[in-house]
């Protein structure tokens, strides 16, 4: 809580002006810089998402959201194989960011009220838009991949990353595990961040951030597992 300095009143921790006598807290943040807010969350995430938390515009969610999407598209791709059902790499580079951009404005969406769900359950006042930012900007090391890593994939490996015939790790091992390592270490920064956010801009302890983070991630994972059969049916059909 936040103790306004004119009449004492207790305001939430994220108010800039007092509900009570309507004096200034703490200075607004009207917009979110996207490079100086990405570098923040890598460099000092908690100086960063009390920043996200006070800004008045959730300024670029979406463009890392949908940043987010794309590296979705192209790991399923990846993991299922769905190389097999195009002629060439340039077939399945529309195709496949198309379907990125997609998932991602669904993300942003969906993922949102999930997580915002989860929280509210454990007892978060936060309002949904402060979850939607705090995902968005935690998103920063996966759309980091997407713009450095995923090209070095497809310039290396080609059309050979989306099928197993030869599997890419056979064609260039050492190339494949290096850029597979850098891809799930930004997944796993990504988690960790999000645990981070949720303490910071919920309140949450350390044990309950990790359990609200995690039961997102197996909601997630369970979906992703249990649909793949039916992407498997579809682009069947699709194509």
């Amino acid at each position: 809580m936040t103790r306004c300095p004119t009449c004492a009143h207790e305001n939430d921790e994220f108010a800039t002006v007092c509900t009570n006598c309507r004096a200034f807290l703490q200075n607004r943040v009207p917009n979110l810089n996207l490079f100086e807010t990405s570098w923040g969350i890598l460099e000092s995430p908690r100086r960063t998402f009390r920043t996200i938390a006070l800004a008045e515009h959730k300024n670029y969610a979406l463009f890392l959201f949908c940043g987010f999407g794309v590296a979705v598209s192209f790991t399923v791709f990846w993991y299922l194989r769905l190389g097999v059902f195009f002629h060439t790499l340039m077939d399945v580079l529309p195709f496949a960011f198309a379907a990125g951009l997609a998932l991602g404005l669904l993300s942003a969406v969906l993922l949102t009220f999930l997580y915002h769900g989860v929280v509210r359950m454990l007892g978060s006042p936060r309002k949904v838009k402060q979850s939607y930012a705090m995902l968005a900007y935690a998103l920063v090391p996966i759309v980091l991949s997407v713009i450095v890593v995923l090209p070095i994939e497809l310039m290396t490996f080609g059309m050979f990353l989306f099928t197993s015939n030869p599997n890419p790790a056979v064609i260039k091992p050492a190339s494949f595990y290096i850029l597979i390592s850098l891809d799930a270490l930004a997944a796993l920064w990504t988690i960790i961040l999000a645990v981070k956010g949720t303490r910071i801009i919920h309140g949450f302890t350390a044990p309950r951030a990790v359990l609200a983070v995690g039961i997102v991630l197996a909601i997630l994972l369970g979906t992703f597992f249990v649909g793949s059969d039916w992407i498997l049916v579809l682009m069947e059909k699709a194509l």
